[in-house]
């Protein structure tokens, strides 16, 4: 199963992936979509099951959130994304997943 495929529900409510995108400066800058290039991933708190990243896109950064219905899923996700720093949305999102 691909990581879209993983992430694609939080708690079978909404949508968790791609991340709804904010800009850093000009909140009518929304792009959306599998886009941009992975710079950062942050978790908040150590035991939290929550997740930040942060992409790089058209030369400017954006900002999504990530929540998860476990905090040891949470860390799993937070591990393989901080190894795919560097790496497209697109590419890290047909990542298959055991």
């Amino acid at each position: 199963m691909t990581l879209r495929d993983q992430l694609c529900t939080h708690k079978g409510t909404s949508a968790n992936w791609p991340p709804i995108w904010m800009p850093s400066r000009d909140p009518t800058d929304q792009p959306r979509g599998e886009i941009g290039t992975l710079q950062q991933v942050v978790m908040t708190v150590p035991d939290d099951d929550f997740l930040f990243i942060v992409i790089e896109y058209q030369g400017r950064r954006y900002m999504g959130a990530l929540r998860f219905d476990s905090f040891a899923f949470c860390r799993k996700i937070y591990t393989l994304l901080r190894s795919r720093i560097g790496l497209s949305i697109k590419k890290i999102s047909d990542l298959d997943l055991p």
